[in-house]
């Protein structure tokens, strides 16, 4: 649908919203951007580190990860044991291992001072070293694909046939379709020698792939799913023994453990460097997991019990 002249002035008060939402790359980029920040949430929410100081922000760190594939954390020389969580720029020519030996410590505002191994370390986010935001950009592309060719499937689906009649009938037949789609007689008045002859001109024949389209719809999601690391078999399917059903969660632990053993990797080095700063609250980063819900629920449960009992 094209946009209606005068609806890019935002105080012409006879545009509809509609007319603006509805279309196609307008539409096309809401759905996009929907898929993305769902995928993203997924992404950002999987691990959870302990004991990061307090100056650090978690969301921001894993949101360099997800977007930059690295991340610093590391104080400023003025500033011993005051750790912060920021964007990395190498400096220089790598180590032997392909590891930075300085970079820059970068916040979102411009802020930045040198960091190298004697007051901080490099995070990354997986171990190839590719940013998964180029994949979460695919994989939402390919949703706003599926769920387009599902809308047009069922356009077609509510447009059987077309009718051509005569000019002077136009509107005599299109109130006589309303009439019928909304359930009501389907009755007009007209003269007898100008009866409605219409004529059948296209007779809608695209086949209903709902099914086939909803299926490649959970393709993609368990795709996601599997790269992120997050186990999605919620049911054990008939005549699978208990070694099938590993084999096929293997490759979602293994991707998760990806990004677990680089985290944890970084943490094993900031702990090692820096035991004056650490030692007694060692970093750490596990899966995460709602424990205080469940501790909650647990505790509440049994001191229900015992009230009813006691």
């Amino acid at each position: 649908m094209s946009r209606k002249k005068g609806c890019g002035n935002v105080k012409n008060k006879s545009c509809s919203r509609n007319e603006l939402y509805w279309q196609t790359g307008d539409y096309n980029s809401r759905l996009f951007w929907t898929f993305r920040a769902q995928i993203m949430a997924l992404a950002l929410n999987r691990y959870k580190w302990i004991n990061l100081p307090p100056t650090c922000d978690e969301r921001y760190l894993e949101m360099i990860l997800l977007t930059q594939g690295l991340a610093s954390i590391a104080f400023p020389r003025k500033q011993p044991g005051i750790f912060y969580t920021n964007q990395a720029a190498q400096i220089g020519i790598p180590n032997v291992y392909d590891n930075p030996s300085q970079w820059y410590a970068i916040g979102n505002n411009g802020w930045r001072f040198k960091a190298n191994n004697k007051n901080g370390v490099i995070v990354w986010d997986n171990r190839v070293r590719y940013p998964l935001m180029e994949k979460i950009d695919i994989w939402a592309r390919e949703l706003v694909d599926i769920i387009r060719t599902k809308q047009i499937n069922r356009m077609h689906q509510k447009i059987p046939f077309v009718f051509a009649v005569p000019q002077e009938m136009q509107d005599q037949a299109t109130n006589l379709f309303k009439q019928a789609a909304g359930g009501e007689p389907a009755i007009i008045g007209t003269e007898a020698i100008n009866i409605m002859k219409p004529e059948l001109l296209w007779e809608n024949k695209v086949q209903f792939i709902g099914e086939e389209l909803t299926a490649e719809e959970m393709n993609v999601w368990n795709e996601i799913y599997r790269c992120l690391g997050i186990a999605n078999q919620t049911v054990k399917m008939e005549r699978m023994i208990e070694s099938e059903v590993r084999s096929q969660q293997e490759p979602n632990e293994l991707l998760g453990l990806d990004g677990l053993n680089c985290r944890r990797e970084a943490c094993r080095k900031l702990n090692a460097r820096f035991p004056q700063f650490f030692e007694g609250h060692e970093l750490n980063v596990v899966w995460r997991q709602d424990n205080t819900s469940d501790n909650y629920n647990f505790i509440h449960n049994i001191k229900e019990r015992m009230e009813e009992t006691g």
